[in-house]
């Protein structure tokens, strides 16, 4: 059955998260925390712990899910992006798990894992993070014990692998556009294929779909972001699958918000129901325009 669909924020700065949260975000759905590298190839533990205990003081009880440092430009130009970076760099990794686990003692803090493919990267991931745990009890330093880790669905592989992971991750996190590129194989600067970049592409959509058949009793919390999650077609057609929570840009929380209210619940599971019987993203989008107007949301 569609649920209400909750609206998060997607995140970059503290800047933004303030304006998320003056625009209404139920919670912080992805804090992206590439920004702390952008002048320096080092960040400390303590410059970290300040920015989260700023982030998460700002957003008072709601929640901040924040996406682990994905690497360095001249480092994903190999590969070694995500939790592949992270492997290769734990120290980078321990020290910022360090300070997410510090600054969340007191609020509602959760950590996503992003280029995930299988489920040895999170058995190894959750390693470190039981690891961190250990060492700030030794040292007598308080943080969030109840801090869930859960990974961003960007490769199509991990898919594949999901009734693996079922009982060890918490959540998981569509990036639409980095799946979206990934499953059409397309570079994200190339102009020449419109339609193979357009975020309601049913193969998109399908795999959604695939990825909440795959969560036994529905246990495993489901989120989208990306252009998909912003898209107003799409909200009827995620609410209607059962999607959880959206994490949209703070600029279009309030627009996102009231469409989210004026769709009914009935309405969306025909309208998802339908779409996912559809070709291509145009049919996709003129059906959703027909089914607004003939159910008057």
């Amino acid at each position: 059955m569609a649920e209400s669909l909750l609206i998060y924020a997607d995140v970059s700065s503290l800047d933004q998260l303030k304006e998320a949260i003056d625009n209404g975000a139920q919670g912080i759905g992805i804090l992206r925390t590439e920004c702390l590298y952008q002048n320096a190839r080092n960040c400390s533990e303590e410059e970290q712990f300040m920015l989260y205990r700023e982030a998460v003081k700002i957003a008072g009880n709601r929640p901040v899910t924040i996406r682990t440092f994905s690497g360095f430009s001249d480092e994903q130009k190999t590969g070694r992006w995500g939790i592949r970076f992270s492997m290769v760099y734990p120290d980078i990794f321990q020290t910022q798990l360090r300070a997410i686990l510090r600054a969340g003692v007191n609020g509602n803090v959760n950590i996503a894992l992003p280029g995930i493919s299988d489920a040895e990267e999170f058995k190894w991931a959750k390693k470190q993070l039981e690891l961190v745990k250990k060492q700030l009890e030794e040292q007598n330093i308080k943080y969030n014990k109840r801090a869930l880790m859960g990974i961003m669905i960007e490769i199509p592989a991990v898919v594949m692998c999901l009734d693996m992971l079922i009982h060890e991750v918490n959540f998981y996190i569509i990036d639409s556009d980095r799946l979206l590129q990934n499953l059409m194989v397309i570079n994200a600067g190339n102009d020449t294929l419109e339609t193979l970049k357009d975020p309601l592409h049913p193969a998109v959509l399908r795999t959604i779909k695939q990825i909440m058949t795959a969560r036994p009793g529905g246990r495993i919390k489901l989120s989208v972001c990306g252009r998909l999650a912003e898209t107003d077609y799409a909200v009827p057609i995620l609410k209607g699958m059962g999607i959880k929570s959206i994490a949209v840009r703070a600029g279009i929380l309030s627009s996102i918000s009231a469409l989210e209210k004026s769709v009914s619940k009935e309405n969306c599971l025909r309208i998802a129901s339908k779409t996912l019987a559809l070709s291509n993203s145009q049919r996709i989008k003129n059906y959703v325009m027909a089914a607004i107007d003939k159910y008057k949301m």
